[in-house]
């Protein structure tokens, strides 16, 4: 294991946002302690950070050089394992990928699908398998996707909706059912959107939340969400939330609702949002749920679930930051991370640890090989 004796502990910092009355500790909880990860195979954004099999921990694809251009390492996947947060190995996708979507099958495996290839939004799938390395081509998708909403369904298939396909946002979907190998197409959104989030529910529904046209003009920032019902293969609406919204952030509370942090409106960086509301499932409706510390965007895959009903926010800022669902605020940590990073990815590696690794300088959109390691508080 890594020297421990290096790592840092931070306090939490009570923000001019928080609410008065209690002292810095009871506001604040556990303390998190983050210490430098291993350096990546290369500088990545817009990647996939995915906790594969047997302890594995995998960084795919991405954007690797200023600009958020494609490189040889687009192509590549850092192998990281889990426990001693090493890098341990790496492997080669089929093709160079930049923003693309993946999610990790029942075997261990992952299947990596569209983004960029070769300046063109793609339609192609494949399943890289840590253990050799190596990928092997995947069934074509029914139409190139971009930033889709992506969630592995409760029976181990993977949904993937919408998305920006090259000329414009999508509202068709379909299904990859790893026990067959096969994607077959099912319902579609009432509403096309890319950049929407996708969230399980406990009773196997999909919660999907806000997105838009975020990739062309004239862009626009939906309040919509639906539901997906695997057992009808339909979407239905979902209600409104009060801020239209994309490249936001939502993840699944212990009581079963689903919290959407952040985001930007349709002013993309001029229209960044601290804003959080919250999905009630039992009513069925989305509902006031407090504000950030500061406002953040492309943080769909930088949000934890931490004990005590808080969530750590940690893309999308110079600092990560603690959203306490009970009193609706958040509070940075005291920690630089050297940059205001975009489109971060922080993935758990066991119950008391997370790895966050990658994003671009926002400005300069300058990729970094950066990760940190998280070591959360114990519930």
């Amino acid at each position: 294991m890594r020297n421990v004796s290096g790592l840092i502990v931070f306090s939490l910092l009570l923000t001019a946002c928080m609410a008065g009355g209690g002292s810095a500790a009871e506001q604040s909880g556990s303390d998190i302690r983050i210490e430098a990860g291993p350096r990546l195979g290369a500088p990545r954004a817009t990647h996939q950070l995915v906790a594969a099999g047997e302890g594995r921990l995998l960084a795919i694809g991405g954007c690797v050089r200023s600009g958020c251009e494609a490189g040889p390492a687009s192509a590549t996947v850092d192998v990281i394992d889990a426990q001693s947060m090493e890098l341990v190995g790496s492997g080669n996708l089929l093709v160079q990928r930049i923003q693309p979507s993946a999610a990790a099958l029942p075997d261990g495996r992952v299947l990596v699908f569209g983004g960029w290839v070769d300046g063109r939004v793609s339609a192609t799938s494949e399943i890289f398998d840590a253990a050799s390395g190596k990928s092997l081509a995947g069934p074509a998708m029914a139409a190139p996707r971009n930033a889709p909403a992506v969630v592995r369904l409760a029976d181990g298939r993977i949904l993937i909706a919408g998305g920006y396909d090259g000329s414009d946002v999508r509202s068709d979907a379909e299904i990859f059912d790893p026990a067959t190998g096969h994607m077959t197409v099912t319902g579609s959104f009432g509403t096309a959107r890319s950049g929407a989030t996708a969230t399980l529910l406990t009773d196997g529904r999909v919660l999907i939340v806000g997105g838009g046209r975020p990739d062309r003009a004239p862009t626009r920032a939906l309040a919509s969400a639906e539901i997906f019902d695997p057992k009808t293969g339909r979407f239905s609406p979902a209600g409104q939330l009060a801020q239209g919204r994309y490249k936001h952030g939502a993840l699944r509370l212990a009581n079963g609702d689903v919290l959407i942090v952040g985001g930007s409106d349709a002013r993309d960086y001029d229209g960044k949002l601290r804003s959080v509301e919250r999905f009630d499932v039992a009513a069925s409706r989305f509902v006031p749920a407090g504000h950030l510390a500061a406002p953040r965007f492309k943080i769909a895959d930088g949000l934890l679930l931490l004990p005590g009903n808080k969530v750590l926010v940690a893309a999308g800022d110079t600092a990560p930051e603690i959203f306490d669902v009970a009193s609706g605020t958040g509070a940075r940590l005291d920690y630089d991370l050297g940059g205001q990073w975009n489109y971060m990815t922080v993935v758990r590696a066991d119950a008391h640890t997370a790895l966050l690794a990658g994003g671009y300088r926002e400005g300069r959109i300058e990729p970094t090989d950066q990760s940190w390691i998280i070591h959360l508080p114990k519930g």
